[in-house]
Parts: structure tokens; C-alpha cells; sequence
């Protein structure tokens, strides 16, 4: 028996891997850090019946390290083993059951997700929405609850999550995250209107136009080869940049751009009423290519029947003189959001940046890439 660095290996003699882990767990302990390396060095080599007797031991004596992954790890292993598909349901049902004990959003969604891809739809929606309420500044929970309904025909999760989802600004991916709701809202209503529920349908386009509008929108361009980055400090004091493009009070700066692409973009989908003071920081400005000027637009209640736009021409030296201040009356935001730290603020922004063209909000979250086995 090897237990370096906490791994174990069953002796080439023991002929019942079953028997010899059931043995071993009933005795001895191990936690979970040491039991997933366990598991990655066996599932590395396709011993997929010792992965499956490795987990039904420790699970049946280890009772108090049970963590949700080990049961998702399970129902893998079955269905790797041509186990029983109940058996795989149920494993899979052991690792909601934990993950509703945990409240951590990451178990909920993982454990949504298995449900989800296996295609036991019962208890994926409770999942998610208990996931979506305690992370709402993350995608995943409400982007799944989206293919949940498409899948399940309910308009009524798909408005609701189609609103929670635009209800944010999403730095790197919001003209992706709105495309793709319309797209998903326009098909599920197709399908409604084909089935005879022609109410549903009309309800469903009618919440996606409201959900639609924002409060407020906030554009700037330039001329030359030049970068300028918008910076505006919302009505209760928050401020939002390319630094921390994203507030607890649902302002996001959406998109920053330079040289060939001169066009910066703050939104507020449902803000606060006050004052949201604009101001202007240039970065670079070519002087054989100088800006000659820059082009703010302001937009209040954008998509609305109250839209109020305005546009402002500026000169490159103006911005630092005096910031430009738009006002919100009848805003939408009703509760502050989880504060962010900046540095997961820039994580999440390159990361979706690199995944927006692969995990699109039509397509559920993929499979594990070592699907032959357990991770």
C-alpha cells in the first residue's frame, strides 16, 4: 500500500477492489484534497471499476467528509462502469441534496448542471435560482436557467432570467448576452405560438422589451489614434472605470477601447435616481494622428418611451475642465449589489471575454473534457 503525499493504492494481490476500499475506509481516513488525487491518478490510468469501489467505500464510511463533487464523481464513475442509469440519478440527487446543505453557489451550480446535462430537469431550476440569488453579478446560474427553460418551455423562467441577466451590464460580453437572449426569447416564443399559446408568447416578447431598456447608457467615441477611458461615479459614490469596471450599484463600464477602436462604454441597465458624473481620462493620444475630438453620448431610460438622449462634442483638452453630469429620475435598482474586489472584477472580465464565442447562452455548460472518467 502506497500513502505517499496521502495517495493509496490498493496491492496488486487484492483480487475485490469492492471489499478491499470498503475494508480500508471502515478503519482508516482520508480527506478530501488526498481522496480527488486518489481518484485523478486511477481515472489517469482508466481504472474505472477501482474509481467507482475507491468512492462507494469512502462514501459509505467517511460519512462526514461527504463534499458534493464526490457524488458527481460517483454517477460518473457508474455511467463510465455501464453502471444503472437509477443509480447514476441517484448519485446525482445525493450531490443536490449536499449542495443545498452548503448554500455555496459553486455546488449548486455544478450540481445543476450534471442534473441538467443528464437531463433530470426536476431540481435544476431550485438549484440555480438559490445559486443566481446569492451570486447575481456571476452569468452561469442565470445563462443555465435560460437553456433550462428553452428546454423546458417555461416562459416564465425565461423572462425571469432573461431579466435578471440584463438587469446587469457585462464587462467583455453584454452585446453578446443581449444578441443571444433575444435570440433564445424569439425562439421559445416560435415555439410557444406553434403549440396554440399565443398569451404566453405575447407576455414573454412584451417582458423582453422591459428588460431591454436600460437607465442608463453612456457612449464615448474619438477621432485619431488616440485612448480616452470613460470613468463615471454614480449617485451613491460608487465609481466605475477600466480599473473596476463594475459597482455594487449596477453600473459597468461594458467596453473599452483604443486606437482603431475608439469607443468606450459605461451602462447602468437599472441604477439608483441621482447624478452620474461623467469625466474623461486620456491615456495616449498619437501626435502624428491626434484626436481632434471626442463625441459623449448620454442616453436616460434607453428603449423606453422616456428615452432622453444627448450629445456632446468635446475637445480633446475639455473633459479635464468640467465633468458632464447626467441625471436619473424614475431608476429601477432596487438593492445594492455583492461587493467585487477589482482583481476578481478583471478576472471575470478576461475570462468571459475568452469564453463568450464557446459557452453561448444556448449551449449548456460542457461536459467535464475527461468525460471517460472521474476528475
Amino acid at each position: 500500500m502506497n500513502a505517499a503525499r496521502g495517495v493509496i493504492r490498493r496491492p496488486a494481490g487484492e483480487v475485490d477492489p469492492y471489499k478491499f476500499w470498503s475494508d480500508y475506509y471502515r478503519t482508516h481516513d482520508q480527506d478530501a484534497m488526498q481522496l480527488r488525487e486518489s481518484l485523478r491518478i486511477l481515472n489517469g490510468s482508466e481504472k474505472f471499476v477501482e474509481v467507482h469501489a475507491m468512492l462507494t467505500g469512502y462514501l459509505t464510511h467517511r460519512a462526514g467528509n461527504r463534499e458534493p463533487w464526490m457524488y458527481e464523481a460517483l454517477a460518473l464513475s457508474t455511467e463510465m462502469i455501464h453502471g444503472r442509469p437509477e443509480d447514476i440519478k441517484t448519485s446525482l440527487n445525493y450531490a443536490a441534496d449536499l449542495a443545498k446543505r452548503t448554500h455555496n453557489p459553486n455546488d449548486l451550480v455544478s450540481a445543476a448542471d450534471k442534473l441538467y446535462l443528464k437531463g433530470y430537469f426536476d431540481r435544476v431550476g431550485d438549484l440555480l435560482d438559490e445559486a443566481a440569488g446569492k451570486v447575481p453579478h456571476r452569468s452561469e446560474p442565470l445563462v443555465m436557467s435560460i437553456n433550462l427553460a428553452q428546454k423546458t418551455k417555461d416562459p416564465v423562467r425565461m423572462a425571469d432570467s432573461v431579466e435578471r441577466l440584463l438587469a446587469l451590464g457585462w464587462p467583455g460580453q453584454d452585446d453578446y448576452f443581449r444578441l443571444e437572449s433575444r435570440k433564445q426569447v424569439e425562439q421559445l416564443a416560435g415555439t410557444l405560438k406553434e403549440e396554440g399559446r399565443e398569451s404566453e408568447a405575447t407576455t414573454l416578447l412584451d417582458r423582453l422589451a422591459r428588460s431591454e431598456a436600460r437607465d442608463v447608457y453612456i457612449r464615448l467615441t474619438w477621432d485619431g489614434d488616440a485612448d480616452y477611458d470613460l470613468v463615471v461615479t454614480e449617485p451613491l459614490g460608487a465609481t466605475a472605470s477600466k480599473s473596476f469596471p463594475r459597482t455594487v450599484f449596477g453600473g459597468s463600464v461594458i467596453k473599452n477601447g483604443y486606437g482603431k477602436h475608439p469607443d468606450d462604454v459605461y451602462v447602468c441597465p437599472r441604477g439608483f435616481d441621482g447624478e452620474y458624473t461623467v469625466r474623461i481620462s486620456m491615456v495616449y493620444s498619437d501626435p502624428e494622428k491626434p484626436a481632434t475630438r471626442l463625441t459623449l453620448e448620454t442616453i436616460t431610460h434607453e428603449g423606453s418611451d422616456r428615452e432622453e438622449k444627448k450629445i456632446h462634442t468635446l475637445a480633446p483638452a475639455d473633459p479635464q475642465v468640467k465633468p458632464i453630469v447626467v441625471k436619473l429620475e424614475g431608476g429601477r435598482r432596487k438593492a445594492v449589489l455583492p461587493f467585487l474586489s477589482p482583481a476578481a472584477a478583471m478576472e471575470s472580465v478576461t475570462s468571459g471575454e475568452n469564453k463568450k464565442k464557446a459557452t453561448p447562452p444556448h449551449t449548456p455548460t460542457q461536459a467535464p473534457p475527461a468525460a471517460r472518467g472521474v476528475r
